[in-house]
């Protein structure tokens, strides 16, 4: 549409970011849920949580060093 802008692009940005973000932050807070619940069931969803969490900021990590 725009020659400066790509707003394709940038829509993919926006998405990305908000998935990343708020995602990971339900994520964590899932775990810490799921930490104080006190159960075995709810220990390991919260142990799941966190794998998903170390394994985001992990793939953040490498995409960013790779460039």
């Amino acid at each position: 549409m725009n020659d400066w802008l790509d707003l394709a692009a940038l829509w993919r940005v926006l998405v990305a970011s908000l998935v990343a973000g708020a995602g990971m932050a339900a994520v964590f807070s899932l775990a810490l849920v799921g930490l104080s619940a006190g159960k075995v069931i709810g220990r390991a969803a919260a142990g799941l949580c966190l794998l998903v969490v170390v394994a985001g900021v992990a793939l953040g990590l490498h995409v960013m060093l790779q460039k």
